[in-house]
């Protein structure tokens, strides 16, 4: 079988989704309460974080805040792959 290669906005999709899980859980915020701090349903943002191309960059910025992303993933998930 051939070997499929990601593209580069599935990287970055994946490593969005992954930093935005990680640090939901080590910062014990739940589903609710992230979708209460963008104004949206707890399945909506769970579902964006499964496809983070989906955020809004404004729910992007809120997501960043309130879980206190480094500026260093905030790059890593923001530039355009090479």
């Amino acid at each position: 079988m051939p070997k499929i290669v990601k593209t580069p906005q599935e990287i970055q999709n994946s490593l969005l989704s992954g930093n935005i899980k990680k640090r939901m859980n080590a910062f014990q915020v739940t589903n609710k309460q992230m979708g209460n701090a963008l104004g949206i349903h707890p399945g909506t943002f769970e579902q964006k974080t499964n496809h983070p191309e989906r955020f809004t960059f404004p729910e992007l910025l809120i997501v960043f805040h309130r879980l206190r992303f480094p500026d260093s993933e905030i790059l890593e998930v923001m530039r355009m792959g090479k």
